[in-house]
């Protein structure tokens, strides 16, 4: 009982640190000394987000500059949500994960749905990193040179935080991921014990699903210039980046990188933006779409495997993109996601 208590420190409360190592030691049944402080450490989850509070509290007590006001809640997201469900519930649940460790897999399972609250931060991170970065040098973070004459004091130099802002701010994207990592590891050396694991394999897969769609709508909250709303699009199913050639673009069309986005309702065609070439953030510049209801899919396009085409039929107006993958695999995957978004629109016509 007290290897599976070390275990679970490491596990569901984010020890900032761990190695497999120490996991399989543990499941050996190796005491490791010092463990109940394992769990102790743990407590750095709960703690980790009561950073932001420091930076809330005086923004709210001392103000923001004025053409800040209104961007100032963007910063920090639904952090306070986050923070609240895992001091006032999460933990303790993982707590009583310490007297009965089968119930760990199930714990995350049964908790999925509250779990897409690192999603929605993940969905508003690109807006505030905008924000920060508009007001890190005359707000946050105020250099030593500017400090004597700016009007507002250095944030960060007040609470006495050693990291910066835009470090505390990928945090909750991270302790995501790092669940992640945590839980296969536990899983593994779960195997090698021969216990049983299957609640644990749910656990992992919820917590492989979980940071893939953080990342996606990180990656959708950085999409810039398209006019429509994005949540009116339904699911992101796929993105990927391609090579892509207009074929209505004149008599010698150029290949184009493009991130391309698939949602249930639309395909959205953009050009990323490299922060080095001068943009302020990285992201994707919107250049095209195609509306599902006016979309057709060719598979095979001159016998590569690695290429299939899109057209978008408006009326009269036809207009047709060559997308090359980076492998077959990748142009299978779209392929089938196509396919099956086609079908579903026929058989919603249809009236099946």
């Amino acid at each position: 009982q007290v290897t599976y208590q070390a275990v679970l420190c490491f596990v569901c409360l984010s020890v900032p640190s761990c190695y497999p190592g120490q996991l399989e030691r543990l499941l050996r049944k190796e005491r490791l000394p010092g463990y109940p402080q394992f769990f102790h450490t743990g407590i750095f989850t709960v703690n980790f987000f009561g950073l932001f509070q420091g930076y809330m509290a005086l923004m709210k007590e001392d103000g923001v500059p004025d053409d800040m006001k209104g961007k100032d809640k963007i910063v920090f997201g639904n952090i306070h949500q986050i923070y609240d469900w895992h001091r006032d519930f999460f933990l303790g649940e993982l707590e009583k994960c310490l007297e009965d460790p089968e119930k760990l897999g199930s714990l995350f399972v049964k908790h999925e749905r509250r779990l897409h609250m690192y999603i929605v931060y993940c969905q508003n991170k690109p807006k505030s990193e905008h924000i920060v970065s508009e007001y890190i040098d005359t707000f946050f973070e105020v250099s030593s040179q500017k400090r004597m004459y700016a009007k507002w004091k250095d944030l960060k130099q007040r609470l006495g935080h050693r990291l910066q802002l835009t470090d505390l701010l990928i945090k909750p994207v991270q302790r995501i991921m790092k669940y992640q990592l945590l839980l296969k590891d536990f899983l593994k050396y779960s195997k090698k014990a021969n216990l049983d694991t299957t609640e644990l394999e749910r656990a992992v897969e919820v917590m492989c699903i979980v940071p893939k769609r953080c990342n996606d709508m990180m990656n959708v909250g950085r999409l810039q210039g398209f006019d429509g709303k994005i949540v009116a699009q339904g699911k992101l199913l796929l993105q990927d980046t391609f090579l892509v050639t207009d074929q209505d673009a004149g008599l010698l069309p150029r290949c184009k990188e493009r991130r391309v986005f698939l949602f249930e309702q639309i395909v959205i065609f953009s050009e990323p933006l490299d922060k080095k070439k001068g943009f302020s953030m990285p992201g994707f510049l919107f250049k095209n779409s195609i509306k599902v209801s006016c979309l057709s899919l060719e598979e095979n396009v001159d016998s590569d495997p690695c290429k299939f085409a899109l057209t978008s039929r408006t009326g009269d107006v036809t207009e047709t993109f060559v997308l090359h993958s980076a492998s077959p695999g990748v142009r299978q995957l779209w392929i089938h996601e196509i396919n099956q978004i086609l079908e579903n629109q026929r058989n919603f016509l249809n009236g099946k």
